[in-house]
């Protein structure tokens, strides 16, 4: 269902709807107007919000999949790390964080980490620091763009994926494993 379609379904509900003479009087056209409004645009934003939540990449991650892309070691240092919307997230998350390192060959990668909640105490202070990270690609990722599996800083080794690439965030099992790891990195 496309945001166009649930826009018509809401305006059919709004121009169908009827509001009790107890709550607006008859005859107060203007009210019931201004009521209508408020209740569309509460209504178009929950909408909208449901859409901006879910990445426009792949509708399942690459576990899901069952894919096994190759994991290759990545070194350089943090130029920047970059929190925002990401389009190519299979995830729920409006927020996620990338950082962009500089290859001791000159080339710029983009890093994604995960979901910002769930992977901003590990980026504190890493801009300047030399890392090394175990990460993959799929063929939907731009032209040196990778997926971390897991990332050590400073002899700190973060594991972001299992085995099988499932981010330990997601699913219960894996959010149950992840709180675990997070207070043991605490």
């Amino acid at each position: 269902m496309t945001l166009q379609h649930l826009m018509a379904i809401i305006g059919f509900i709004l121009s169908t709807m009827y509001i009790p003479p107890q709550i607006i009087p008859r005859g107060n056209k203007k009210m019931k107007a201004y009521l209508k409004s408020v209740i569309f645009s509460g209504l178009l934003l929950l909408a909208i919000t449901g859409y901006a939540q879910k990445g426009t990449g792949e509708s399942e991650g690459v576990s899901r999949q069952g894919l096994n892309p190759a994991v290759i070691e990545l070194n350089g240092t943090v130029k920047q790390v970059e929190v925002g919307p990401c389009k190519y997230t299979t995830g729920k998350s409006v927020s996620g964080t990338h950082l962009i390192v500089e290859t001791n060959k000159g080339e710029t990668l983009n890093i994604h980490l995960g979901p910002t909640k769930e992977v901003s105490k590990f980026t504190n202070d890493i801009q300047g620091h030399e890392i090394e990270v175990m990460g993959f690609r799929t063929d939907k990722l731009p032209e040196g763009h990778y997926i971390a599996k897991e990332m050590t800083d400073d002899g700190n080794k973060t594991v972001l994926r299992d085995e099988t690439l499932k981010p330990f965030w997601s699913g219960k099992s894996g959010r149950d494993n992840w709180r675990q790891k997070r207070r043991a990195y605490n």
